[in-house]
């Protein structure tokens, strides 16, 4: 835990509006040391516990297989929007996927966290359809390019440092596929904050190909410089996993990286002093 986890709780209609405490899902000594999850709350019955009404058919609210990561409660309620211990942790706001959010506060939401390769665009077109509920317009950038490499290349340091560890998330790499996220990875090898660069080594580290790439997150910049250059000359364009929309992942049509696009995002890129809440 990183010690916010509290004040995102406060926040949530499950405390506000209902009987949620910290211990309706932690327990300090019947539980794993590492989250202190009581006995039996990993899965969805956290929250089954209190919505008993989607028990009998949870596809029908995830529009997921029932065995999937999407239908995983706390994968789009509790998504790892919280940042610390140089990682991603789960947000305890308890909220849904919202496209206006995402565009009013910058916090990446679930979805587009899950499908990488996804646009914001794309998200807004799916939860309208969904709920019923006008889309929201979205900037262009964000109707042409999928918003983890967006939040990956330009965004603030904390966006930056979702958007990495999440390209190593497996439950990501199995709804978006691996291998075209190496060479935006490899870009971060010498971002400005060492923590961004930890978690964009130990995402490509997951990545095809680079499971024994070697590399020291708080090395000197010139050596950082020539990881960069290694990482980008070990990619291969992908052959069979390549993304539907390659131009959204910046890549051409037959695999090649757009070189040109990414360093425009990343001479954008955000590099203002900030603060990561929930």
């Amino acid at each position: 835990m990183t010690g916010r986890e509290y004040n995102g709780l406060l926040e949530s209609p499950c405390y506000q509006r209902g009987e949620m405490s910290c211990v309706s899902c932690h327990s300090m000594h019947k539980s794993d040391p590492d989250d202190q999850l009581a006995h039996g709350m990993r899965g969805n019955q956290a929250c089954l516990q209190c919505h008993v009404e989607m028990a009998a058919d949870i596809t029908r609210h995830t529009r997921h297989a029932a065995d999937s990561p999407g239908s995983n409660c706390t994968n789009c309620h509790m998504p790892h929007t919280s940042y610390g211990l140089l990682k991603a942790i789960r947000g305890h706001t308890i909220e849904t996927p919202d496209v206006a959010t995402t565009l009013a506060t910058g916090r990446p939401n679930a979805c587009n966290l899950c499908h990488l390769d996804k646009t914001l665009d794309w998200t807004a077109e799916q939860l309208a359809d969904r709920t019923g509920q006008a889309k929201p317009t979205v900037p262009g950038e964000h109707r042409t390019t999928a918003a983890s490499a967006l939040w990956l290349l330009k965004g603030d340091a904390g966006q930056r440092a979702l958007a990495a560890w999440h390209m190593g998330w497996q439950p990501a790499l199995a709804a978006s596929g691996s291998g075209w996220q190496s060479p935006l990875l490899a870009e971060l090898l010498n971002d400005p904050y060492s923590a961004v660069r930890y978690m964009a080594h130990k995402a490509l580290a997951r990545q095809p190909g680079f499971g024994e790439f070697e590399y020291d997150f708080v090395a000197d910049e010139p050596a950082r410089l020539a990881k960069r250059e290694a990482a980008l000359a070990k990619w291969k364009p992908p052959t069979g996993d390549v993304p539907g929309n390659p131009a959204g992942v910046l890549l051409s049509a037959d695999g090649l990286r757009l070189t040109n696009r990414v360093q425009r995002l990343i001479q954008t890129r955000d590099n203002r002093p900030m603060r990561l809440r929930e």
